[in-house]
């Protein structure tokens, strides 16, 4: 193993890391949401510096690498791509940190009404959903894409019923507000938290989509079978 080769190894596992950490904040905001534990959207906000530091940390070291030993080809293929899916990982622990900013703007009768167990329902399968997106994009990255290329059919499934959920939670919400118009507030709160759960998604799409087109070298969005 090469120096350049050793050097890549070492980003590879900082973006991981990052992944990770992003995966435990989704978690945790999410945990946060039914159990309304304030410590867990005080972790999940405290978090994202951490993120934010790394996205820094990796990004300089992006800029090393190109600079030190002007890679070509596939090496600079792979650095380009790692510094375009930090950016998206960064946006989606912003996002996980904001929903819990939402989240403790609910009152505690939101916790308990009746007419949102719609809602609790919708979070307990976009998070399952969104979770499961980010460790096979992150996989894709770290094992090998055309070793998991079977991983983006599954992607692009489970982001088009977190697309499906979302349009349906923000009706349900608001017939719920026809019922019980004194919860306003808090279905607005939540039509704003269910919006995070669903830009989370697409995040998660969009890395594996920067990843195919590290390996195919083409935006997948003008491909038929895309």
């Amino acid at each position: 193993m090469n120096i350049l080769e050793s050097e890549l190894l070492k980003l590879k596992k900082k973006v991981v890391e990052m992944g990770e950490i992003v995966g435990v904040q989704l978690n945790n905001a999410t945990k946060f949401l039914f159990e309304r534990e304030k410590q867990l959207a005080e972790d999940t906000i405290k978090e994202e510096l951490r993120v934010n530091s790394l996205e820094v940390d990796i990004n300089e070291h992006c800029l090393k690498l190109l600079a030190l030993y002007q890679p070509e080809a596939a090496d600079l293929m792979f650095i380009t791509t790692s510094m375009k899916i930090i950016t998206d990982l960064e946006r989606m622990g912003d996002l996980c940190a904001a929903a819990c900013q939402l989240g403790l703007k609910l009152t505690k009768e939101a916790s308990t009404c009746d007419d949102f167990k719609c809602m609790y329902s919708y979070l307990e399968d976009v998070s399952s959903r969104g979770a499961e997106m980010l460790k096979m994009a992150m996989k894709m990255y770290s094992d090998g894409v055309r070793e998991n290329i079977g991983l983006k059919d599954i992607i692009i499934k489970d982001e088009n019923v977190i697309d499906m959920l979302a349009h349906k939670i923000v009706v349900d919400i608001m017939n719920a507000s026809i019922k019980v118009p004194e919860n306003f507030e808090n279905n607005i709160t939540y039509i704003f938290i269910a919006r995070k759960y669903e830009r989370f998604a697409d995040h998660a799409q969009k890395i594996m989509e920067l990843l195919l087109f590290m390996e195919l070298g083409k935006d997948l969005r003008n491909l038929p079978e895309y």
